[in-house]
């Protein structure tokens, strides 16, 4: 039968070589994984990061169109949808200024709105969310920019356009189909996307990649 040692009995040098843990090459080597794998997970954490900001900016501003529209056919009249600084706002008593009350969202620090003018591939978007021969307002293969030209619901719940008329401010879109397009980019990544209104008053977001926009 083998003899059991007992911690007390072991030798010096047994007991100190039992009881030595890692050594320093081990250890050199868990910390050289440990980098490696932070140098990896970082960036990419970060980029999630950015592009979640960037989506849930955009997945805001589509909800306060929509909460425009149903206000809009709910109430019987129309509603804008104006900006303060990086806060939209549905402008419900028609005074051009924020109130407190009034349903809003605020984009992050890193999320800005980009003119419609400076945002790329705007004809594919167009040909994308838009039908074929559709008569626009501003010019062919253009939108309203949502950030300059208010977006606009009717008491039909569409896309409408305010303009100055006897007995004060009407929304008409009798002219030919309203469609309003909104660019947003994350000024730290890069990163763009947009939401559109067609003339139908169908919202919906993008993402910009590969030279195209892609429906979200």
């Amino acid at each position: 039968m083998k003899k059991l040692i007992s911690p007390r009995d072991e030798s010096p040098r047994r007991r100190e070589r039992r009881q030595a843990g890692f050594s320093l090459v081990e250890l050199m080597i868990v910390v050289v994984i440990l980098l490696i794998t932070s140098a990896i997970a970082v960036p990419n954490y970060m980029r999630m990061r950015h592009t979640s900001r960037l989506r849930g900016a955009s997945s805001d501003f589509s909800g306060i169109i929509q909460t425009a529209r149903i206000r809009a056919v709910q109430d019987g009249k129309f509603y804008s949808l104006r900006w303060s600084g990086s806060t939209a706002f549905v402008d419900l008593n028609g005074n051009l200024a924020f109130d407190t009350i009034e349903p809003s969202v605020t984009l992050p620090s890193e999320v800005t709105t980009v003119a419609a003018t400076s945002a790329p591939a705007t004809a594919n978007l167009y040909g994308q969310f838009l039908p074929a021969g559709s008569t626009i307002g501003p010019s062919p293969n253009m939108a309203y920019d949502g950030t300059t030209t208010p977006i606009t619901m009717s008491s039909r719940g569409i896309p409408c356009k305010t303009q100055t008329a006897t007995g004060g401010t009407v929304c008409e879109s009798g002219g030919g189909a309203i469609p309003f397009w909104v660019f947003f980019k994350n000024t730290v990544s890069g990163e763009q996307e947009a939401v559109t209104v067609s003339p139908a008053g169908r919202i919906r977001k993008w993402y910009y990649g590969g030279g195209a926009w892609n429906a979200l």
